[in-house]
């Protein structure tokens, strides 16, 4: 355990420092692209004495090795520092997306999940569903997020009158109650959900069907079938149970996908997360918001990988007799 939290902390410093350099190696100027207090963009343009002096408020006129101390001490303390673009504090901002994008990750990797491993022992249980479930799952596992979004745009959502194409709520709509309020968000969300959780699926019933597979030719599970145990409690005790850890491990490494994924699918559907603030803030060169994000990344990933390997050896009993 030891091992692993220093090569976590290892890449963590390496993902930190590349995400400092980076932006500042971006060609283009940050006060180049002016904008009001909302963010919204103006058309003007700043003198260059002006530049001079936002330069000077933003610190972005010391040399790099000053800045990266800087940035450092600064975020030790919490402070992320002023937007570029918005005029704001970056904690602000990113508290007020972070909650979108929680719930379309949240949402698609829990929709995944059920659909990935129920569909694996619909394929244990009809072989005739298997035939047809595997090379309709590969190939869906090869459509990138944003083009599923897309497709749904075109196919579904602009077909259907009562499927929103976009945002995350209706605009200057009344409310009568929070459950209407959060009926409208579930129904905006349904699309960019659905996006994401058809390229999510397939990842995790591959997963939990190979495990199935491996499972039902061992020993263990012909005893079972010989003391005449329903076939629901050979699922549950034994199928189910000995194939949760492939399982487990699988969904931990698909919240990096899903991370990536709610990028493309927030911008498709302008749904405002995280994800589309990050693009945003690429082409507006707003470094403290980029380095905000990757920095939150970066410490959901070794959040996420520290939990899971607690996780699996507090289930896995053969990891603590062999650190025994």
């Amino acid at each position: 355990m030891g091992k692993k939290l220093l090569m976590l902390l290892g890449a963590f410093l390496v993902i930190y420092l590349l995400n400092f350099s980076i932006p500042r190696l971006m060609p283009g100027d940050p006060f180049d692209y002016t904008s009001g207090a909302a963010g919204d963009d103006v058309d003007a343009a700043y003198s260059e004495e002006q530049k001079e002096l936002l330069r000077a408020y933003y610190g972005l006129d010391k040399p790099f090795f000053p800045q990266l101390r800087d940035t450092i001490v600064d975020n030790l303390h919490g402070d992320f520092g002023q937007s570029i673009h918005y005029k704001r504090p970056v904690a602000d901002i990113l508290l007020e997306r972070l909650p979108w994008s929680l719930w379309i990750m949240g949402s698609t990797l829990a929709l995944s999940l059920l659909l990935g491993v129920a569909l694996a022992l619909l394929c244990v249980r009809r072989p005739w569903a298997d035939r047809a479930l595997y090379p309709a799952l590969s190939a869906l596992a090869e459509v990138p997020p944003f083009l599923t979004g897309v497709l749904l745009l075109f196919l579904v959502a602009a077909r259907a009158a009562w499927i929103p194409l976009s945002e995350a709520y209706t605009p200057f709509a009344q409310y009568d109650g929070l459950w209407q309020r959060l009926g409208d968000i579930l129904v905006h969300s349904l699309m960019p959900v659905c996006a994401l959780t058809l390229v999510t699926v397939p990842k995790l019933f591959f997963t939990a069907r190979a495990s199935f597979f491996t499972i039902l030719g061992r020993p263990y599970l012909t005893n079972a079938r010989a003391k005449g145990l329903t076939a629901g409690r050979i699922r549950t005790a034994y199928i189910l149970r000995n194939a949760a850890t492939p399982i487990v491990a699988r969904f931990f490494l698909s919240v990096g996908g899903a991370v990536g994924g709610t990028i493309l699918v927030e911008n498709v559907f302008a749904w405002p997360g995280v994800g589309r603030l990050c693009i945003a803030s690429i082409f507006n060169r707003d470094y403290p918001v980029i380095q905000a994000y990757v920095l939150l990344v970066g410490v959901l990933f070794v959040f996420f990988n520290l939990f899971f390997d607690i996780l699996q050896y507090v289930a896995d009993p053969r990891l603590r007799e062999r650190k025994a």
